[in-house]
């Protein structure tokens, strides 16, 4: 991998970064269906709920990969980007590209998962 390459994906990370921070900064509060305390139907109640899981879910996916961005990034400030976790073979550009936050090659991906 060359030296573009490399600035072509700390780019898309550090970009990609951004805009996951954007989103977990501006999360809104849920809200209800209900204009008052009182729920008028169990419905309403189920449809909050639902709600209120599914942002938490999505804001848990949401920090998890900026962990992985994190971790992409210092592996490329410690110069080990691009080399395989387990194997030290060279990620190809391409899975890299694809996968920019990858640290094993496509043989050690499960490994990468499993964590």
């Amino acid at each position: 991998m060359n030296n573009n390459q490399l600035q072509q994906l700390r780019q898309t990370l550090e970009e990609e970064l951004a805009t996951l921070q954007q989103f977990i900064n501006d999360e809104l509060p849920v809200d209800e269906t209900e204009l008052s305390a009182v729920d008028n139907h169990p419905a309403d109640a189920a449809t909050d709920l639902t709600t209120v899981v599914t942002e938490l879910t999505l804001n848990e996916l949401k920090e998890e990969e900026i962990e992985r961005i994190k971790t992409a990034l210092t592996a490329m400030d410690e110069g080990t980007y691009g080399k395989c976790a387990v194997c030290g073979e060279n990620i190809p550009f391409g899975r890299l590209e694809a996968i920019p936050t990858a640290l094993t090659c496509i043989d050690h991906a499960e490994i990468e998962n499993m964590e």
